[in-house]
Parts: structure tokens; C-alpha cells; sequence
């Protein structure tokens, strides 16, 4: 009887040692995009069987053996994680990438499965659109959607690209497509200014380092969504909102890059003979087939007081490849992002600057554009939003006429292509 009661007495101490031993820790999971919390999520003691799941306000409690024990979080569509046990956490889940890769923004700003749409419809990420640092938007497009035609009217900084989804609709009408900024569409407007499209108004004012994606919808089905002003398709863009960065309530990032270019080929030039046809000489014709350039001296230009120039009768043979300059692009981008202590309010504002000046001699040909934009959220209740935003561009266009009969703008002297000036010289003439 006593061997039974001293074994009952230490099958007890062990229990009171064990109960003594456990360690109640407690905590909330929320998403680290918009710090909502997440209900439902699994919040399981590594190594064992135990666990339990967070309520409606993503709160749990859990018993764990010791305080260093480790905790697994998981949660469907967002990335499993793995903490030390501690009084009062918060985590802080990321969203799993391979999982939002499949989801699409459609009209009025709707997230559907795309495998689960009626019509063809493909999303770039922001990483794929600043990849190339480019000041337009649209020329990130290139190479990147199946059957979308991306094709520049000039090299110049500035002019406007014309996008084509899936080939032309119409012989003399608009074939390019809706642009839907965060549910608003925009009216992309051109003008034709000596000879080139400029950009005049909505993709080409979006700074790139403010979208959040870009999602390019096809076929008949996708003009159904917002009419027949999508009859050529359409681009949805959703904006950059207010994150969280990690335990900060508030993250500040820059992008910025400077690109340099220089004219990579040229028309191969004769330097045998001089200006005139049929190997004579005249001053009236643009061609370069009169007399055979012989290093003699000449006058040339008009009369001025009984007296002409004198210049060198010989090719200067690289007046063409000294004459342009060598083209610099820069694009700069700060930005502030965050929510609220309380989790129920996100901001989002951003500065962007691009310049970029051309390979035309001085500033005949340089475009330059300030923008800034804001957003912002409060949802007070689950079933309550409200969002506004501000966009706001300034752009500033130095264009050269392209073709002969355009005014073009003056060029200093010590830029033209021409042969060296001589003295004046008396020359009698009657």
C-alpha cells in the first residue's frame, strides 16, 4: 500500500513539473501588404502535433514547452514562416508570388482567377516594367505580351509609341488601345508637331515606378467590359498602394538610372567628289557628283562686296559623325509608403523626374517630366473602403522637324557640318 502511494505521489510531481513547464504565448498574424489580419492561419509547435488557429481578429494563444520553442504560421496564398516562441508577437506573412502570378485585375479594379477567364488576358509585374529603366511606359510592353506591337514614330525624346494588340482593327481610324488607370480610363492624346507624334496626356504622364502592375486584356470578350472604346483592347494598370515593411509601419525607397546612347551606324559617304552633278559644279543642287575633290583652293558662298570666301576643295570625312552628341536619359524616384498604428488607414506618395536630352547638339531636342502621386485608403469596418488619389505631371518638349520645310531651330555655328572658312577674298566680277 505504501509502494502504491509513493508511486501515485510521483506520478503527480511529474505532471505538476510538466503543467509547470508549459509556457502560454500569445499573438496576432497579419498581411504585410496592407497589415490586415489574416483568419484562419495555422499556428503550429514544430516538432509536434499541437497547434491551433487564429480568430477573426488573426489572435491566437498556444501553450509551448519552453519559450524557446519554434512556430510554424502557414496560411493559404501566403508564404510559410517559422518564428521563436515569445510573449506578444506580431507577424508578419508575406504573399506567395507563385500564387498571385495567376490573378488579374479586370474592370472596376475585380481580381479574378486567369484560368478562370472567358478571354485572353496577361499581367507584368513592377519588376518587369522598370527592368529597362525607360522613360515611357509603353515601351516596356515590347517583347514582354503575346501580340502586342509596340513600334516608336522617332528615336527622339518625347515622341509617342503606338501599341497594337492582336493587328489592326481599322484602315483609317484609332487602333490603339483603353488605358484604365486604378478604374479610371484615360484618353491618350498625340500631336503631330514637325513631323513627329507627341505624347500629349494620360499612359506617357505615369511615372513607371508608381504601377503596381500592368495587365493587358484581349479579345471580343474583353471589350465587353467597358464597350466599345475597348474595341482594340485593354490595358489595366493598378497603382502602387501603403505597405507595411516588415515591423515599420512606414518604408522609404528611391529608384533612379542614368543612360547614355550614341548613334550606332551610319550611311557610308563618298569622298571622291564635290557638290554638282554629272561632274559639274554647281551650287544650287544638294548632289555630290560634280568635280573630283583635288585639295584646291576655291571660292565658295555668295558675293558680298565684290568678295567671296575661300575654302580648301577637299572631304572632310567625318562632318557627319562629329556632328551629333552623344544622348543622356535620367530617371529619378522617391517614395514614401506605410499604413496606420491601427492597421485601418495606408498611404502611398511619390516624386518622379525624368530627363532626357537627345544626340541633336544642345537642347533642340530634350523632353523633361515632373510627376507626383498619392493615394491613400481608410477602412474603418471590413465591409467599408474608401480610397482617393491624386496623379499630377508636368511635361516639358524640345522637338527637331524631321523633314525639309519644317522650321528648324538654330543651331551654333560651331556645330555645322561644314568646311572651314577662309578669309575674304577680292574677286572681280562684272
Amino acid at each position: 500500500m505504501i509502494k502504491k502511494l509513493t508511486m501515485l505521489l510521483a506520478c503527480l510531481c511529474m505532471t505538476c513539473a510538466v503543467a509547470m513547464a508549459q509556457t502560454r504565448v500569445t499573438g496576432t498574424v497579419v498581411s504585410q501588404e496592407d497589415g490586415m489580419p489574416v483568419v484562419g492561419a495555422t499556428v503550429q509547435i514544430v516538432g509536434t502535433s499541437q497547434g491551433t488557429v487564429t480568430d477573426v481578429d488573426g489572435k491566437f494563444s498556444l501553450d509551448v514547452p519552453s519559450r524557446n520553442s519554434t512556430l510554424r504560421i502557414s496560411y493559404v496564398g501566403m508564404q510559410t514562416m517559422e518564428v521563436t516562441a515569445a510573449p506578444n508577437m506580431r507577424i508578419r506573412l508575406l504573399s506567395d508570388d507563385t500564387l498571385l502570378d495567376e490573378v488579374v485585375v479586370t474592370a472596376m479594379g475585380i481580381s479574378r482567377q486567369q484560368k478562370t477567364l472567358g478571354y485572353s488576358a496577361q499581367t507584368l509585374d513592377n519588376d518587369e516594367l522598370i527592368a529597362g529603366r525607360l522613360t515611357d511606359v509603353t515601351s516596356s510592353l515590347a517583347g514582354k505580351v503575346a501580340g502586342v506591337q509596340v513600334n516608336a514614330s522617332s528615336s527622339d525624346p518625347g515622341t509617342a509609341n503606338s501599341v497594337i494588340i492582336r493587328g489592326f482593327s481599322s484602315i483609317n481610324g484609332n487602333n490603339q488601345p483603353l488605358y484604365v488607370v486604378d478604374g479610371v480610363p484615360l484618353q491618350q492624346t498625340t500631336e503631330l508637331q514637325q513631323g513627329q507624334q507627341q505624347a500629349m496626356g494620360g499612359i506617357s504622364n505615369i511615372n513607371s515606378s508608381d504601377i503596381e502592375s500592368m495587365t493587358v486584356l484581349k479579345g471580343a470578350a474583353a471589350t465587353a467590359l467597358y464597350g466599345s472604346r475597348a474595341a482594340n483592347g485593354v490595358i489595366v494598370i493598378t497603382t502602387k498602394s501603403g505597405k507595411a515593411n516588415g515591423a515599420r509601419n512606414f518604408s522609404i525607397s528611391y529608384d533612379g538610372s542614368v543612360q547614355w546612347r550614341r548613334v550606332s551606324t551610319l550611311p557610308k559617304f563618298q569622298n571622291k567628289f564635290g557638290q554638282g552633278w554629272n561632274g559639274q559644279q554647281t551650287f544650287i543642287e544638294n548632289g555630290s557628283w560634280g568635280p573630283e575633290l583635288d585639295g584646291s583652293t576655291q571660292v565658295y558662298g555668295p558675293i558680298w562686296n565684290h568678295q567671296q570666301l575661300i575654302h580648301e576643295y577637299s572631304a572632310i570625312e567625318s562632318n557627319i559623325e562629329d556632328f551629333f552628341e552623344t544622348g543622356v536619359s535620367t530617371n529619378h524616384s522617391v517614395s514614401l509608403s506605410g499604413v496606420s498604428d491601427d492597421q485601418k488607414m495606408t498611404y502611398y506618395l511619390s516624386y518622379g523626374y525624368s530627363g532626357d536630352d537627345g544626340i541633336i547638339p544642345g537642347s533642340k531636342d530634350k523632353y523633361k517630366r515632373n510627376t507626383i502621386a498619392f493615394n491613400s485608403s481608410y477602412e474603418p469596418v471590413k465591409w467599408f473602403k474608401l480610397t482617393s488619389g491624386i496623379d499630377f505631371a508636368k511635361t516639358k518638349t524640345n522637338l527637331v522637324g524631321s523633314y525639309q520645310g519644317t522650321s528648324y531651330p538654330r543651331i551654333p555655328a560651331r556645330h555645322l557640318p561644314c568646311r572651314p572658312q577662309g578669309p575674304l577674298q577680292p574677286v572681280q566680277h562684272t
